[in-house]
């Protein structure tokens, strides 16, 4: 992309990989569970019933979008406190154990353990708020949009690349326990390169800092509080987690769908997901960029959440595997125009120095809502494997109605330099 120096682009390069890195192994672990415990022969609670293993897979997702949802905030305001550097290396450290006890854990057949490395993976997951808040203390307000756009685009090949490594080792007849635990450790690895990447090649850009005050512990509760008070930020939660509510429901539990529906496999479930990156990445690194000149956040926002409800809706009553690939790469374009456009009005309704805080909240509302989605959808799912798709497009029409509707006084978009640059 145009408008960096190769100076600029080399002090981004370690916060770029950590979010990748991030990404990754994400999305790796959806092909992996998925298969583990809802295939026809599970790696996992091979004794229990299918309704008590769609359970168990809901609340493996669900934990850890729910510790994602009470430590994103707080580390958020850590690293706008102490600094980006320590909190982004004590993320990829907790993702790395994370990945290292649910290897184990399939090893051994131990839910409780799998449910820890998950537990703990939340908990540390909040790396790709930190690192974007530091890509912005490495911006100026003009390459501020261009900077985000980069992060984004970063995070979305990881969306191609997570799933492709979590299902391409159980492309095949026989499959065993390596199959998922080769995914599990290399990713391991990886948040190892991560901490050494941000050891070696991450000098900390002071942040601005909150000037007084202790921190709040009880943030990931509290900090929903704090935004609730602001009207525009509160209309941005409600619009955001209606749409992770429906995003959520949808991503997860469409491989449900291939695979009940269509008799699916990991290796083509891992391919569709692989597709729905490459919907990210056209998203973040062509129309956002062309949309955002020409249109405002909010007008992208509720184009992109109308087109995301229909397709969705062409996809629950979908019986050909072919248009399901035909809606693959439009909808997870339109769903991220949305999603980068939203993302934008959080970032535009704080100042520079509460990046890190307001990113947090939005990361905090996307792992509140997608462990709803989870939690209910696999419950859901005991009822019927298309319930979930359905509560997605409910959800996702109503975060397109109330975004739809006249903003409260002044409106949310504060005009800047930088309006309209998405981030994640």
């Amino acid at each position: 992309m145009p408008g960096l120096s190769l100076t600029a682009w080399l002090r981004l390069l370690p916060l770029i990989l950590v979010i990748l890195i991030d990404s990754i192994g994400y999305t790796v672990i959806i092909p992996v569970m998925s298969t583990m415990l809802l295939g026809d022969a599970p790696a996992m609670m091979m004794g229990a019933d299918a309704s008590t293993r769609y359970i168990v897979y809901g609340v493996a997702v669900g934990i850890y979008e729910l510790m994602m949802l009470y430590m994103a905030p707080v580390m958020g305001e850590l690293s706008d406190r102490v600094g980006r550097r320590r909190i982004l290396l004590v993320c990829m450290a907790g993702v790395g154990a994370g990945f290292v006890l649910i290897g184990v854990a399939i090893w051994l057949n131990l839910v409780l353990l799998l449910l820890l490395g998950r537990l703990l993976g939340g908990a540390t997951a909040g790396s790709q708020a930190v690192a974007q808040a530091a890509a912005v203390d490495r911006s100026t307000p003009q390459d501020k949009s261009l900077v985000l756009n980069i992060c984004l685009l970063a995070s979305s090949v990881g969306f191609i690349l997570g799933p492709l490594i979590g299902g391409m080792m159980s492309y095949d007849e026989r499959v065993d326990l390596n199959d998922f635990t080769t995914p599990v450790f290399l990713m391991a690895a990886l948040a190892g390169i991560g901490l050494l990447l941000l050891v070696f090649g991450f000098r900390e850009t002071p942040p601005a800092r909150v000037a007084h005050g202790r921190i709040d512990w009880w943030m990931g509760v509290r900090g929903f509080k704090a935004a609730w008070a602001d009207g525009a930020i509160r209309r941005l939660v409600a619009v955001f987690g209606l749409m992770q509510l429906g995003w959520g429901s949808y991503f997860l539990f469409f491989p449900s769908l291939l695979i009940n529906r269509f008799g699916q496999d990991a290796g083509t479930i891992s391919l569709l997901m692989g597709l729905q990156g490459v919907g990210f990445c056209l998203a973040y690194g062509v129309f956002l960029p062309v949309l955002q000149r020409r249109l405002e956040s909010r007008v992208l926002a509720v184009a992109g959440l109308w087109f995301t409800a229909a397709l969705v809706a062409v996809s629950a009553a979908a019986y050909h595997m072919a248009l399901q690939w035909a809606l693959t790469l439009p909808v997870s374009i339109a769903v991220s125009v949305a999603y980068g456009a939203i993302i934008t009005l959080f970032s535009n309704a704080v100042g520079q120095e509460r990046q890190g805080w307001i990113l947090g909240i939005s990361i905090s509302v996307n792992a509140a809502m997608w462990g709803l989605a989870s939690i209910v959808s696999g419950a859901l799912s005991g009822l019927g494997y298309g319930l979930p798709i359905l509560l997605a497009l409910l959800s996702l029409a109503a975060s397109a109605v109330l975004m739809g509707r006249p903003a409260p006084g002044a409106g949310i978009e504060a005009p800047s330099s930088h309006a309209g640059s998405p981030g994640r």
